[in-house]
């Protein structure tokens, strides 16, 4: 039987004989009722695993208190109308069994000062969730999309063909975009300490609003996920089908070429107040130039380290590895980091020489809620940099990427970045401030990688030594955004939005500014970025 024929059967097991648990919508605009609970000492969560399994984080809150985020529920929910505006619009609870059904949508609409025109977004679409008694989960749902972009986003979808973190498109009206996209799981608790799942989507590993081990930047793809947890520690194994995909307009309707990645990730809480994490992954292709490999099994067993398995099949493939830490170092405050490695020759590192193989970056960040004992305001801060051709391969479609999108942070390689929130509620209002400053190399042409795009094979390097962090055309990009949100249902996060942007990018060939306004009616249920060069 084929790799691939086996990786159809162990998912067909898992949905039939096992089939979670509810996880956490994952969302980083401050809407995220639980991320605010999750800094305080001896709770022995791994919020670095996103999203977050909401029965876990039920030993120790109230799920619907922290929901409602202290808003009082209506009396009366009679009807539709009232349902959809204070609750979920659809709701079963009965022998065991809970189901609910939800919109999905954002209407938006702004205006571009930097091309003189305005845009707008048209998503529609459902969510249904629910419970099997009490160890099997699901959730499914489904966004059809029309809309027309800044002149920012849309030079991002022109070069690359597809919209950001939401897969291909077609052409709609004179200057607009049609896409969709589909989402779901099913998940089963097999007893206290084992959970599977399969099925189609993102995950994220981290503590903060950037990744560089794995975010959920890209667009969705099918997995398979188990987590063990034993006492204070929690391992991940992560199995997925991935896409190369580049742009050509001559292929038209085609299929993609596949590739494979398994991520580990061993999380331990050590003591009351701090957390160690160990992540490695590796991207193969589905087909070398030996010959058809498909879902290796040699990278899918359990708790095997990677590295090694990597070396004896003869380093044909992409690995990546890191270590993260948590310190929490009184309650509602936490100070995180990861140190991300591809490559690592001790004599290099340490000769001063720059070697381009040195593929390392690292990011620092700090959460503080409640700040200066203000009820409700919150900081995040982050500081992260990579060096050049982190992430990138000696050929494209083994590169840290799914689907012409970076797998782990949105700017790639080669780069320095700061970026900061800050956030306030009163009742259902909510204010949220975000100021970012980054720092990349470019590259002036097509055939030469100064590795900062992680889709261009390595080997197109001008030379083996003297590479720095913003090689190429060095480009700045400070973008400063400001929300006023009204939170309408805390069940589905349904909001207006009130909003302004200013970007700047400049570097020593061009420079571009704008100003955006929006104003957008929506349910805040999943992460979009627009915040890259």
């Amino acid at each position: 039987m084929g790799h691939k024929k086996c990786f159809l059967v162990l998912s067909l097991f898992l949905a039939t004989n096992l089939s979670g648990q509810i996880y956490n919508s994952w969302n980083h605009n401050g809407l995220n009722p639980i991320d605010r609970i999750t800094n305080h000492g001896g709770q022995n969560l791994h919020t670095a695993i996103g999203p977050m399994r909401l029965d876990e984080v039920a030993q120790f809150y109230n799920i619907d208190s922290l929901i409602q985020r202290d808003i009082p529920r209506p009396r009366h929910q009679q009807n539709i109308f009232g349902r959809f505006f204070s609750g979920n619009l659809f709701e079963w609870n009965e022998n065991d069994v809970w189901i609910r059904i939800n919109p999905l949508f954002n209407f938006e609409i702004g205006k571009d000062n930097q091309a003189g025109k305005s845009w707008y977004v048209n998503t529609r679409g459902a969510l249904v969730e629910g419970k099997l008694g009490k160890n099997i989960g699901f959730y499914a749902d489904i966004l059809e999309n029309q809309a027309t972009f800044p002149a920012y986003i849309d030079a991002f979808i022109d070069e690359r063909g597809i919209v950001p973190g939401q897969g291909r498109r077609k052409d709609y009206g004179e200057d607009g975009h049609d896409f969709s996209q589909s989402t779901g799981y099913l998940s089963y608790n097999a007893g206290r300490w084992l959970n599977f799942q399969m099925g189609f989507g993102k995950h994220f590993i981290g503590e903060g609003y950037r990744s560089l081990f794995l975010s959920d930047n890209a667009y969705s793809y099918p997995y398979l996920k188990m987590t063990a947890t034993l006492l204070n520690a929690k391992y991940m194994l992560l199995i997925s089908e991935l896409k190369h995909y580049e742009r050509d307009e001559t292929l038209g309707d085609t299929r993609f070429e596949s590739k494979y990645g398994a991520f580990h990730y061993l999380s331990w809480n050590i003591g009351k107040r701090f957390n160690l994490g160990l992540f490695e992954s590796v991207i193969w292709a589905a087909e070398d130039t030996i010959g058809y490999r498909g879902l290796d099994v040699n990278y899918i067993t359990p708790l095997v380290v990677l590295r090694p398995v990597e070396y004896n099949l003869g380093s044909p493939d992409n690995m990546t590895m890191g270590i993260s830490m948590k310190y929490i170092p009184w309650d509602n405050t936490s100070l995180y980091g990861q140190f991300v490695l591809g490559e690592f020759k001790f004599d290099e590192v340490f000769s001063n020489n720059k070697w381009w193989a040195n593929k390392q970056g690292f990011l620092i960040g700090l959460k503080s809620f409640n700040l200066f004992g203000i009820n409700n305001l919150d900081l995040l801060s982050e500081y992260s940099q990579v060096r050049p051709y982190t992430y990138s391969h000696y050929q494209p479609i083994t590169n840290y990427g799914h689907f012409y999108q970076e797998l782990a942070h949105p700017l790639g390689a080669n780069f320095r970045e700061s970026i900061s929130f800050l956030r306030y509620r009163y009742k259902r209002w909510h204010f949220e401030s975000k100021l970012q400053i980054a720092m990349k190399g470019l590259d002036p042409s097509d055939d030469v990688s100064y590795g900062g795009n992680i889709h261009k094979p390595n080997v197109t390097r001008p030379g083996d030594y003297g590479h720095t962090i913003g090689q190429g055309i060095k480009s700045h990009l400070t973008q400063a955004e400001f929300n006023l949100i009204f939170l309408i249902n805390p069940q589905n996060n349904m909001n207006l939005t009130l909003g302004a942007r200013f970007r700047r990018m400049s570097n020593e060939l061009e420079t571009i500014e704008g100003n955006y306004f929006y104003l957008s009616f929506r349910t805040s249920l999943r992460n979009v970025y627009y915040d890259y060069f």
